[in-house]
């Protein structure tokens, strides 16, 4: 590396002794304020007739904070000027263009000249990046530190000729904004005289009087171009996504955009998002849309307008804000499905239900307890009804040890007591949609309030059992309940025949039992007491070869059973002490001539926390047993043993009534899942058997128990009433191949680092290696519930036996996945699906996309909803308001299905 400090004698002075000090020359006025280092990697050739410096290969000239890099680079430190340009290299290409950098302000050219001293350049074909934007100039003026910036720094200005304005990085860009003469100011702002839109070096006829483009990175007030334009046979022309953006302080911003249809139907947006470092991020949005619509009728047109808002909230508390206090959740709420109205998507359309929750969290360490509270609300859009629990609160102790302290080893019995409390309060709104805000929502809400404490005991009683008595103790208060009363105008129309044979409708009045919600306070208490007993019980049977019989080595049965001996009080007779009500009132006792003395209703039916269940001194034996059965196979790929699970879990389940005298033993329920093909289908079983028979009752008109054994009407212990199992398969290509190569289940460890090597994976193009490889992330779901429910035979039909009836309750196949046929083509299938049951294609969605580079090609259809999406854009970015779309929304595409 070689420097020069610029310095210039008007003539030459007389020789005179060192002093030690450079303070004996004069240097000239026209001499640089610092030296100038230069250096090449080639070579250096210094002309000293013409005051003049040639460098060669990455060449490179610092002075000050100014940079400038060039293949070739001429320092002329006569006049103090350097000129950079390419050089050709041995094929004869010109490489290496020069690359001006000016502190932290760059931009590179084909040939660039610059005074040091003047601090001013010629350059020409510059091209300048800033954030997304690629500036193309022909040729430049070139001015360092031109403008004040701030009171520390100064910026340089460019004053070019013949530029495009672009986001595409192409030397011949596919598009972009030509104008004449540009003032540029790097990082700060872009001033350009009249210009217009040129796409593929081909002028348009948009033109623009005057424009400025901020350069500058980070958040700043501005026009938001429209994001889509569209035309709607029903809505006429618009665009969406139009309007402003407003920074609101250092940690806000708030846009606020509109759609707009020529028609009158229009949408106001705003949205906000918010983040404080360490501390909480979010963000939030509403919607208001007003949908206007013609129908043609005999007499002109008729106008209908719905109108209808939704409401979006999402909000983060970061894990490090506090230790003890959290608070999040999402909040989403729309009227009128003003979201499946106006959105043409997949997600808007098959979300049936949208549900919100927030809340906050409170620990108390000291109390060993947690408080909650907040909301939550769920949405149907097919019912149409909203519910919304607000405020939903609940207090709840962690397990409390109350005699641990005391003195003694800490294995006594009664060191083990433990003690659980907790208490919820909750109000419940529900109405539809459309006059869910109204004084009526107001009037039909519900509240309540229950609290409940438990006690238990953990024992180890012979070495080989677990006894555990418990005791739970329940109230629930309600601030309205239900009153019951006899409704005598009721009319009711039955088919009947007269003398001759012939149908006719015969209309009767007959009195039905209504029910009415009254405010008052009222509540129930439960109380209930159990001993369970539990242990384990393990069989093996082991087959004596070392590869066993055909790599089966033996089998193993895990058996768990356990029994619990339960109580509840009798209730039949109990009255709330507050408000005087009784738990169970008898139909009889509200219609005496046809009510039912055996059929009971209760005041506190359809309540938040459920109503009391009528018991009789309930005493009781509860038994259940689990079963795991294992294999141990011999693996002949790497001569090791391995452990297969036949049958995850197989439950048996029941109850013998002690205190009742008769149906004491209740039906038995036997359930059982397990998985087959290394987890690519899941089967689900669940039984029930009835030892005793059920016979239809002509005066009740219903099905019930009765009490006869099967054994001694049929002569079988149990019969089956009941049947149904769950099929579900998932299949990939990676467990297609793990399956038939023999790969072993991987299990994650390292989460963060699973998800890193995923996202790797999915930013690389797979290699097609085979047929295989094109459908790698594809999937394919097909699931199957079936039912098989024992139809009592009636008297109506003389020697009907039951019968056994199977149902198909569901049975569909999905494919979803992308294809990527080559590096810019890709196909999407959102979902496609067939359900077997109804016989209906289910919600099709598919899309492809082209990449064109700096443009992107986008198609998406839905034939179900008869909707599409065509069009060629720019990509996200500063000029993705540049689109060409074609498509039709889902209300166009319902009125043509409906023609």
């Amino acid at each position: 590396m070689s420097s020069f400090a610029g310095a210039q004698v008007d003539s030459i002075p007389p020789v005179v002794a060192f002093t030690g000090s450079t303070a004996a020359y004069r240097v000239s006025p026209d001499s640089l304020d610092a030296a100038v280092d230069y250096q090449a990697r080639d070579s250096m050739d210094v002309d000293l007739v013409n005051q003049r410096i040639h460098l060669y290969g990455a060449a490179r000239v610092n002075y000050q904070q100014i940079s400038l890099e060039a293949d070739y680079i001429t320092l002329d430190y006569g006049t103090n000027v350097v000129r950079a340009e390419p050089y050709p290299d041995s094929a004869g290409v010109l490489v290496g263009d020069p690359l001006f950098s000016d502190g932290g302000q760059e931009f590179t050219a084909k040939s660039l000249e610059y005074n040091f001293k003047s601090k001013k350049g010629i350059v020409r074909e510059t091209v300048t990046t800033q954030d997304e934007i690629f500036i193309r100039g022909g040729k430049s003026k070139f001015v360092s530190g031109a403008i004040q910036s701030n009171d520390s720094t100064r910026s340089d200005v460019i004053y070019t000729e013949g530029a495009i304005f672009t986001s595409c990085s192409l030397e011949h860009p596919h598009f972009g904004v030509r104008t004449q003469r540009a003032k540029i100011v790097p990082n700060k702002l872009a001033i350009i005289g009249p210009s217009n839109l040129e796409i593929m070096g081909v002028p348009t006829p948009l033109w623009l009087p005057f424009g400025f483009f901020p350069l500058k990175s980070g958040r700043s007030s501005g026009l938001l171009f429209p994001s889509d334009y569209q035309y709607s046979p029903q809505w006429g022309f618009g665009f969406q996504g139009i309007g402003w953006f407003f920074p609101l302080g250092e940690h806000v911003n708030l846009t606020a955009t509109g759609d707009i249809y020529l028609n009158g139907t229009y949408t106001i947006n705003l949205a906000s998002s918010y983040r404080r470092r360490y501390k909480y991020s979010g963000n939030a949005s509403f919607s208001y849309r007003r949908l206007r619509d013609e129908t043609p009728i005999s007499e002109g047109l008729e106008e209908d307008i719905s109108k209808g808002i939704s409401i979006n909230w999402t909000h983060r508390q970061d894990p490090r804000a506090h230790p003890t206090f959290t608070f999040g959740g999402s909040i989403n709420f729309q009227t009128d499905l003003v979201d499946q109205r106006f959105i043409n998507t997949y997600d808007a359309a098959s979300k049936n239900v949208i549900r919100s929750s927030m809340n906050l969290t409170k620990t108390f360490p000291k109390l060993k307890s947690t408080l909650t509270a907040g909301l939550n609300h769920s949405q149907n859009n097919q019912t149409r009804e909203i519910s919304v629990n607000f405020p939903d609160a609940r207090f709840q102790t962690q397990t409390i040890y109350p005699l641990r302290n005391l003195p003694g080893s800490q294995r006594k019995w009664y060191k083990k007591l433990a003690v659980r409390y907790g208490n919820q309060l909750r109000t419940e709104f529900e109405g539809l949609d459309t006059s869910f805000f109204t004084a009526q929502t107001l009037t039909n809400a519900r509240y309540g309030f229950q609290q409940d404490a438990s006690a238990s005991l953990s024992l180890n009683v012979l070495k080989y059992f677990n006894v555990s008595p418990s005791m739970n103790y329940s109230e629930v208060y309600y601030g309205k309940t239900l009153d019951y009363f006899l409704d005598t105008t009721t009319i009711r129309t039955t088919e009947a025949l007269d003398e001759d044979g012939n149908p006719f409708l015969d209309t009767t009045d007959f009195a039905t039992i209504e029910e009415l919600l009254n405010p008052g306070l009222a509540s129930f208490r439960n109380f209930s007491a159990a001993v369970s007993v539990s242990t384990q019980l393990f069989g093996k049977i082991l087959f004596g070869r070392r590869r066993g019989i055909f790599g089966l080595k033996g089998l193993r049965h895990v058996l768990k059973p356990s029994a619990s001996l339960s109580y509840q009080p009798d209730n039949r007779d109990a009255t709330d002490f507050i408000s005087g009500l009784p738990y169970f009132i008898s139909q009889a006792q509200i219609d005496p001539e046809r009510g039912d003395a055996e059929r009971f209703v209760t005041p506190f039916a359809g309540q938040l926390f459920g109503q009391p269940t009528r018991t009789e001194g309930n005493l009781g034996i509860n038994y259940s047993l689990s079963n795991l059965f294992e294999a141990k196979v011999y693996s002949r790929k790497d001569s090791t043993d391995k452990i297969v699970k036949l049958f995850q879990n197989i439950g048996v389940s029941g109850r013998y009534q002690l205190s009742a005298d008769s149906l004491q033993w209740s039906p038995i329920s036997v359930n059982g899942s397990t998985r087959f093909f290394k987890g690519l289908s899941q089967v689900s079983l669940r039984a029930q058997f009835d030892p005793y028979i059920s016979t239809y009752n002509e005066r009740t008109r219903q099905v019930s128990r009765v009490d006869r054994t099967t054994l001694s009407e049929r002569g079988v212990p149990v019969q089956l009433s009941s049947f149904n199992g769950t099929i579900s398969t998932n299949l990939t290509v990676a467990k297609f191949r793990e399956l038939f190569q023999g790969q072993e289940e991987e299990f994650v460890t390292d989460v963060a680092e699973e998800r890193r090597k995923r996202r790797e994976e999915e930013a690389t193009l797979f290699e097609e290696t085979d047929i295989l490889s094109l459908f790698e992330n594809f999937s394919i779901r097909h699931t199957l519930n079936f039912r098989l429910d024992r139809e009592i035979a009636t008297s109506e039909v003389p020697g009907a036996r039951d019968t056994l009836r199977f149902n198909t309750t569901a049975n569909s196949i999905e494919l979803r996945g992308a294809l990527n046929l080559t590096e810019n083509w890709s196909v999407n299938i959102g979902q496609i699906g067939y359900d077997f049951t109804s016989k209906r294609i289910t919600y099709p969605y598919l899309s492809f996309a082209r990449d064109l580079h700096c443009w992107e090609m986008r198609f998406s259809w839905a034939p179900q909803v008869n909707t599409y999406q065509f069009s060629i854009a720019v990509k996200p970015g500063v000029f993705d308001f540049l689109e060409v779309p074609v498509n039709q929304n889902r209300y166009d595409g319902q009125r043509q299905f409906g023609r």
